[in-house]
């Protein structure tokens, strides 16, 4: 009766092995599935941080000139421009003397206007003069004193050379100078004292000043 109860638990210790080999594998296998499904499952999408840049501020150039020790200095600005004083007026051109032999193509007399001034301390030297060329039939306006002169000249108003070249002529004062009549007139003479003569005389002391009445 023993001899069988030997074989019979061998048989029983058998089987629980196997039982207990069974489970472990179906754990195994169990565990193989649910790692796989862990795995074939997607990553969750991560969102991707969106990278927010500023508009960076870009400075205003700058006129630099690179100086000697390779530091660069901005250029100076250039100085102001230098304003040129007015040219001075010009000087009085004298015309040129008339040749004595050229035959000059004077205007009536009577449409000339002359003012005589006195520019010396001659008495009366304006008043003859007027007279001579009053008696030639020059329009002769009242005579008047000037500033003191160095020498007797003639001025004429434009388009009015000719005229005063035969008034020296007919005085025979062709070597005196004649000059375009400035702005004011000479002498100390102003303009409305000038009215409407064309041609001035000018007395200085010389032969002008000396002519008899």
């Amino acid at each position: 009766m023993e001899s069988n109860r030997v074989p019979n638990n061998q048989m029983a210790l058998k089987g629980v092995v196997l039982v207990l080999a069974l489970i472990a594998a179906g754990a195994f296998v169990l565990a193989r599935g649910l790692d796989d499904e862990s795995d074939s499952e997607p990553a969750a999408s991560q969102p991707t941080p969106t990278a927010t840049m500023e508009a960076e501020e870009i400075p205003d150039p700058v006129d630099e000139t690179p100086t000697d020790d390779g530091d660069t200095a901005p250029t100076p600005a250039p100085a102001p421009e230098e304003t040129q004083a007015p040219d001075p007026a010009p000087e009085e051109t004298q015309a040129p003397a008339p040749d004595p032999e050229e035959e000059l193509e004077c205007r009536d007399p009577s449409t000339i206007g002359v003012l005589v001034a006195n520019g010396t301390d001659v008495s009366g030297a304006a008043g003859r003069l007027s007279g001579e060329l009053n008696t030639a039939n020059y329009i002769t306006l009242p005579p008047v004193n000037a500033t003191p002169q160095v020498n007797s000249a003639f001025y004429y108003r434009a388009g009015y050379e000719v005229d005063a070249q035969c008034i020296a002529r007919l005085l025979g004062e062709t070597e005196k100078p004649l000059f375009p009549m400035p702005d004011p007139p000479p002498g100390g003479i102003t303009l409305d004292t000038l009215g409407n003569a064309y041609v001035l005389v000018l007395i200085g002391p010389d032969s002008l000043a000396q002519r008899p009445g």
